[in-house]
């Protein structure tokens, strides 16, 4: 990962999440205030996220401890997903 994008509120804009972000390279981009559209994006991708998470946690029978494992394999596996802003490639090729 290497762009990570929230609300601006305090779930994620706080000292923990600034060393994480300094530690892995990863820039962490925060959506406008008042503006609820950008802010709804951002909401739905994370809910999305918890969903998969969830899901694939139950379906296999696995303790939450393997939450992380199973994070990174919902980012891989929406890394291979067409998405409509880019034409003809996957996000990973891109």
């Amino acid at each position: 990962m290497k762009y990570f994008q929230s609300d601006n509120r305090t779930k994620f804009v706080n000292s923990t999440m600034d060393l994480f972000c300094k530690k892995n390279g990863i820039i962490h981009k925060t959506t406008n205030l008042y503006l609820p559209e950008q802010n709804n994006i951002a909401e739905h991708a994370i809910a999305v996220f918890f969903k998969m998470g969830h899901c694939m946690l139950h379906m296999a029978s696995v303790d939450l401890c393997y939450w992380g494992e199973a994070f990174m394999y919902m980012v891989h596996i929406c890394s291979l997903m067409a998405t409509s802003s880019l034409k003809d490639i996957v996000p990973h090729k891109a």
